[in-house]
């Protein structure tokens, strides 16, 4: 973290680094074009950590052969935790008067877990849950990051001492720090390729960013015998480094992994320049005044930045990003204010210096306050669900199909295939459905349908995973290769059983080209027919560009929030090419059937989220279990005549 300007340690470069890095996030939360790889600003605060911290930490020991764990935590405690839950406690009261009963207790129940320095395990078991609410969404979200630097701090003092105290060794130090930077990359390019959540948010696999920088505080001057030129050129290739990455990184769901070395490496470069030529050459950048302004205040604006571009996308649904600009400039007009009248004070408050142990109260008195704050905000949010006005729309977000998950659904990486079967298991009509969860939520009116005729109706669902063969982009490579196996087997087992029809479901959320899904359904349903199976293939349900009872919630709260916000224009919600992409794949095959009930969700090229009374979806493209319910009905007359074809 930094140093006071008024101390001697103070380096510009350093301060400049901040301000770039926290320059490129916000940047990229705006969605400003040239910045798809902004997040890894967060990489370059890592290594920063790991530098100054081990730089710190390795001449307190030198200079008084002990290190003070005492004094160490209580300057944390000072620098963090009251800005942290200045943010945090504010956050939480705008929450409570604009959003939605659901975003209330999602942030709330991050807010505890950031109160306990938890919160980028709570975000990477909520980010790998399919049916948990979106984290992109929820307010306390960069938080993730603030937990695993408090995660950093409480081993990295005690891998210096065991260095430098116990064994007093420099050499065993720069041993144990590489080791574990090692250890800890392979882990993290192998959580990346297989289970990318825990990669991204986890400390395991981000430790060797820290120790990265920690390898460069102790990269002694003078080892490296380059020329003036030569120190300038890695100082401007590790500044290229990071604004490259920046720029030309894409997405977020395969890394870090091995391409966070570019930050990475890059952020250690600059510094080890800077320190062997101070002001001279990328460091004349990094100088430059207003990056000095932004890394001053770089903790406070990235405190701040996310809550006002969550509450502003609440409060302006369809906000440009010349809106998301503006409330990023207002979030570091207040981060300012923070900084000066909260941040600054306490952290070198006179009495607070001399009396560690008081910074250690201030923690417990502080880590109180955002807990109380967090369980406050869900208890209002549980009050706010209950009110009769928003029963409806609150039963709706849990409200998914009522088929037993653990059980029927193959969950998360595994290419295992559960079959459950329902209805009269010795009927001679089976209908198997398969696909991802835009198959599941067909599952009600189909159980029902197969219940009143005595049919029986076998699932082989997978979320996430549709039944068409493409190479659907997942949360990690394993998950795709998973995917592709659990597809196969599936395939295999329906032929074998040869039921009288085949329901197929599947989200066209995927990204992949006209081309690619047309070929993808080809395959998929070459493999079915080509057995002399019938296939009913659902076209999918609109799809809505926001929450649906989120935004609905919020429309009953608040009267400027017009219920018309919650409506999609037909052609943006249902992806017509999609569709023609399917049907292009199905030509000329054989036992082919294609439903289609867009009219039960859209007229007048307007889509609804809500139909007589009844919320239609739980999320921004899935079904209610109970509105699925209401169109059996139409769904079975659809499907009455596809099964009585002749096989």
């Amino acid at each position: 973290m930094r140093q006071h300007p008024s101390t001697s340690a103070f380096r510009s470069d350093i301060e400049g680094l901040r301000g770039i890095a926290v320059l490129i996030v916000v940047a990229f939360h705006c969605g400003i074009s040239g910045f798809s790889g902004g997040f890894v600003g967060v990489d370059v605060f890592f290594v920063l950590s790991g530098y100054l911290i081990t730089g710190l930490l390795v001449a307190e020991i030198l200079k008084t052969s002990r290190l003070s764990l005492l004094q160490f935590y209580a300057r944390r405690i000072r620098r963090l935790l009251p800005a942290c839950t200045l943010t945090l406690v504010v956050t939480l009261l705008i929450g409570v008067l604009i959003l939605a009963p659901s975003e209330l207790t999602f942030a709330g129940h991050a807010a505890r877990a950031a109160a306990l320095y938890l919160s980028n395990v709570f975000f990477a078991i909520n980010a790998a849950d399919y049916f948990a609410p979106d984290v992109k969404s929820n307010p306390m979200l960069h938080t993730w990051s603030l937990g695993v630097e408090e995660q950093f701090y409480l081993f990295w003092p005690l891998l210096i001492m065991l260095g430098l105290q116990w064994l007093r060794s420099r050499k065993a130090l720069l041993v144990g720090l590489f080791v574990l930077t090692v250890v800890s990359l392979a882990a993290s390019v192998w959580f990346t390729a297989n289970q990318g959540t825990f990669a991204f948010y986890q400390l395991p696999a981000r430790a060797w960013e820290f120790g990265i920088g920690g390898l460069a505080a102790l990269f002694p001057r003078g080892t490296l015998k380059l020329p003036s030129g030569g120190w300038l050129v890695l100082g401007w290739l590790g500044l290229l480094a990071i604004l490259g990455s920046g720029y030309f990184i894409r997405g977020e769901t395969n890394f870090p992994g091995w391409i966070a070395l570019m930050p990475v490496l890059g952020t250690a470069a600059t510094l080890i320049a800077g320190a062997e030529q101070p002001n001279r050459g990328a460091g004349v950048v990094l100088g430059f005044p207003p990056l000095q302004m932004l890394g001053t205040l770089s903790y406070s604006w990235y405190l701040w930045h996310w809550p006002f571009l969550v509450f502003s996308l609440a409060l302006f649904p369809n906000i440009s990003i010349v809106g998301k600009i503006a409330a990023a400039a207002a979030a570091l007009a207040v981060a300012g204010v923070s900084h000066h009248f909260v941040e600054n004070p306490i952290r070198f408050h006179p009495y607070l210096m001399k009396r560690p142990a008081f910074s250690i109260y201030l923690a417990a008195a502080l880590t109180l306050c955002s807990f109380g704050a967090a369980a406050l905000s869900t208890r209002f949010a549980d009050q706010l669900a209950n009110t009769p006005e928003m029963k409806t729309v609150t039963a709706a977000v849990d409200d998914i199909a009522n088929m037993p998950r653990q059980q029927c659904v193959s969950l998360g990486e595994t290419a295992d295939v559960k079959t459950c079967i329902f209805g009269d298991k010795s009927s001679p009509t089976n209908i198997v459905l398969f696909g991802d969860s835009h198959a599941i939520q067909w599952f009600n009116p189909l159980r029902r349908m197969a219940e009143a005729h005595g049919w029986q109706l076998t699932t082989m669902v997978k979320s996430g995973c549709p039944s068409i063969d493409i190479r659907s982009p997942g949360p990690s490579a394993r998950f795709t290769s998973t995917c592709d196996s659990w597809r196969a087997e599936a395939i295999r087992q329906i032929v074998a059983l040869y039921p009288s029809v085949v329901f197929l479901g599947n989200s066209n959320r995927s990204s992949v080209s006209f081309e690619d899904w047309r070929n993808g359904t080809r395959r998929t349903l070459e493999a079915l027919t080509a057995a002399g199976l019938q296939v009913a293939f659902m076209r999918d349900t609109p799809r809505f560009a926001f929450d649906v009872p989120t935004c609905l919630a919020r429309s009953i709260r608040n009267s400027w929030y017009p219920r018309s916000s919650c409506e999609m224009n037909l052609s943006a919600a249902l992806r017509p090419a999609f569709f023609e992409a399917e049907k292009a794949g199905a030509d000329a095959l054989q036992n082919v059937h294609f439903i289609d009930l867009t009219d039960q969700f859209c007229q007048k090229d307007v889509c609804w989220s809500a139909k007589e009374g009844e919320v239609m979806y739980r999320d921004d493209s899935h079904l209610t279990g109970k509105f699925a319910d209401l169109l059996m009905p139409v769904l079975e007359a659809k499907l009455l005549p596809i099964l009585q074809v002749p096989r």
